[in-house]
């Protein structure tokens, strides 16, 4: 509901991301381990860093209260912005969904 009033008040382009879908882009293929595990969280480092993103191993403070997991997922949404600013990146469905108040709704990767 919040990005939903913020949409309408704002000329600015607000992108929605799926984690998930990033790394299955990345990947080519659904990944087979859930994000939360060493298998799964070492397949989404190694696709970031392919990606150009490389994690440093050592988060100072925020790496003691963050979850792998939404490093990595937040990770995943940067790439996407990255392709959204070089016009790269597509939607979801594509093209986007549009609503009856006039807003496009997808997923970008």
């Amino acid at each position: 509901l919040e990005v939903d009033a913020f949409v309408t008040k704002t000329s600015s382009r607000v992108v929605e991301v799926h984690p998930e879908v990033c790394f299955a882009e990345m990947n080519d293929a659904p990944l087979p381990w859930a994000k939360k595990n060493w298998s799964g969280i070492e397949l989404r480092r190694r696709l970031l860093a392919q990606q150009g993103l490389n994690l440093p191993a050592d988060l100072g403070e925020l790496g003691e209260v963050t979850a792998a997991d939404d490093v990595l997922d937040a990770a995943a949404a940067a790439w996407t912005a990255m392709r959204v600013a070089l016009g790269t990146a597509y939607s979801l469905p594509d093209p986007p969904e549009k609503f009856s108040d006039g807003i496009e709704c997808a997923i970008w990767v």
